[in-house]
């Protein structure tokens, strides 16, 4: 090995070591960030959507949560399944219920 080699070996080393760390940190957020829930919509309880799991979109719908009793309408955004929509829900989504 050249003498040259011997000097900048460890510099090399550490910067590979740098852009590993960076490029598994980077990775680690976006996962993080996708898998949490934070960066979108919560998923409606597995209750309310056995609840609309036989009826369509705009019924009324009930279902127990481990809060007490819910009722409220079947409801499901564009591309998701129909769930029971609490009545007190946030707003968000259309005001009339999909046909």
């Amino acid at each position: 090995m050249r003498a040259s080699h011997i000097f900048t070996l460890p510099f090399v080393r550490a910067i590979n070591l740098a852009l590993c760390t960076a490029a598994l940190t980077a990775c680690g957020l976006l996962s993080a960030q996708t898998s949490s829930g934070k960066g979108g919509p919560r998923q409606p309880p597995p209750e309310a959507l056995a609840a609309c799991k036989s009826l369509s979109s705009g019924t009324d719908c009930s279902f127990t949560s481990p809060h007490g009793a819910v009722t409220g309408t079947c409801w499901a955004p564009e591309g998701k399944p129909l769930a029971c929509k609490p009545k007190d829900a946030p707003a968000g989504g259309p005001a009339v219920p999909k046909p």
